[in-house]
């Protein structure tokens, strides 16, 4: 029978889906902190979560109402998006969604 191996092992190791996990959170992080950074603070604080997929960024609001402010400032924080990231952002797709949920 096989010992068991801890979980803190595991992620030392950095090993297949683990790691591809630990990168995928690190870069929706650092996208996530772009994003906050290029907008007004007050639109900021109600982005919870952000991924860049190509020269996409799909941000997650916590209301319809701070997914519509966004939507408004979105063309415009594009660019400074991308500039931070040091990858070309088109687009800011805004989804709607309570985190928690």
């Amino acid at each position: 029978m096989k010992k068991p191996t801890a979980v803190s092992h595991l992620l030392e190791k950095g090993e297949g889906m683990l790691q591809r996990l630990r990168k995928g959170a690190a870069e929706a992080d650092r996208a996530l902190a772009a994003l906050r950074a290029s907008l007004p603070p007050e639109i900021a604080s109600e982005v919870w979560s952000a991924s860049l997929k190509g020269p996409t960024l799909t941000a997650f609001v916590r209301s319809a109402a701070w997914g519509t402010r966004l939507r408004y400032v979105a063309p415009q924080a594009a660019p400074e998006v991308g500039r931070r990231l040091g990858a070309p952002v088109e687009e800011i797709r805004v989804k709607v969604r309570n985190p928690g949920r």
